[in-house]
């Protein structure tokens, strides 16, 4: 699957757990939007590991769902890692040692190559792409202002700054609409002059298969709230709010028509880990509570937990994808519980 900047990453099908036993267990000028949620907050999700293990750092083996009963919104944070101040270089290049993909298992649909400006203002620019081959054949339509464009498989979203010499600008967003998969990242701290995407997420109706997707119908960006609103297949619709973008995190808020049963997946991670220094996420940490303690456990010996909150994080400073934030989900939305009669 093509995520952006040139390099592919293949998704690997998802079948038994890493660990297969079962257990319940000073930024700078930030950009800050208020917003609102209904419905009951502090709640827990179910977090379930459903990766599977692999020897190459370009599959996303990780597959981790985030789940329960009347789910229906949370927070999704991209932070910068612990280590960010320590850098002075990142290394974004493919790593294609011990890697042996299947052809079979990577469809190919060819398309016009595009690439255009779908909307921008004084500080912010939407850019929407379209690549020469994809690996799913859905046409998306994309609206922007009453504006309809299809067939476009990547959306990037910038924040404008001047003092960035070679573009003007730092991307900290995107979505593939083909197949529902989402990257945040931080705008990079001085003295990077760039910083790069690691962790995917999904939300919505998540559909296992063959690779985890999300089918959307339309995707409609509104500006004035800095705001994705989006259509899917079954008929459910759901928001991405953008609420904070700084050079400490991206700061997100979705929220769901309608509740899912408790067996599917509201949001799900998708990564990847070889080792603990070839991982774009290495361990989960959650808390069961609000004034829990918190808990870390390597990635592949994390089975599946209730949390009201939990992060997808590298702590030892890793060969690849160095500057790829950790990923955080919490304050958790669940519908209103119906009075019985």
């Amino acid at each position: 699957m093509w995520f952006g900047h040139g390099v592919q990453r293949v998704v690997v099908v998802c079948g038994c757990l890493i660990g297969c036993s079962s257990a319940t267990h000073g930024p700078t000028t930030a950009t800050t939007v208020t917003t609102a949620t209904t419905g009951t907050t502090s709640t827990t999700a179910l977090v379930t590991n459903a990766s599977r293990p692999t020897r190459c750092a370009e599959e996303d083996n990780v597959y981790v769902k985030l789940s329960g009963v009347g789910l229906k919104g949370m927070r999704i944070e991209a932070r910068q890692p612990g280590y960010i101040a320590q850098l002075t270089r990142d290394d974004s290049k493919a790593d294609f040692t011990d890697c042996a993909f299947d052809p079979a298992s990577n469809p190919v649909y060819r398309f016009a190559a595009k690439k255009l400006v779908l909307w921008e203002d004084a500080r912010w620019l939407l850019v929407g792409n379209t690549y020469e081959t994809f690996w799913r054949p859905d046409l998306v339509d994309v609206v922007v202002h009453g504006q309809t464009t299809s067939a476009l498989h990547l959306l990037q979203l910038h924040k404008k700054d001047p003092t960035e010499p070679s573009q003007g600008r730092h991307e900290f967003l995107v979505l593939y609409p083909p197949d529902g998969y989402w990257r945040a990242k931080p705008l990079p701290p001085k003295p990077l002059p760039s910083s790069v995407y690691g962790t995917s997420f999904m939300v919505g109706p998540i559909q296992d298969g063959v690779r985890p997707v999300v089918e959307l119908a339309k995707v409609e960006f509104i500006p004035e709230r800095l705001t994705f609103s989006l259509v899917y297949e079954d008929g459910s619709h759901g928001t991405m709010r953008i609420l904070e973008v700084s050079e400490e995190k991206v700061v997100l808020d979705y929220m769901h028509d309608r509740a899912l049963p408790a067996s599917q997946p509201l949001a799900a991670v998708r990564s990847m880990f070889v080792t603990p220094e070839r991982a774009d996420a290495a361990e989960v940490r959650w808390r069961v509570g609000v004034e829990a303690a918190a808990t870390t456990q390597a990635l592949p010996a994390f089975t599946r937990t209730p949390a009201s909150e939990v992060a997808f994080e590298r702590s030892v400073l890793p060969v690849h994808n160095i500057s790829a934030p950790n990923m955080w989900f919490g304050r958790f939305v669940q519908a209103p519980t119906k009075p019985q009669r």
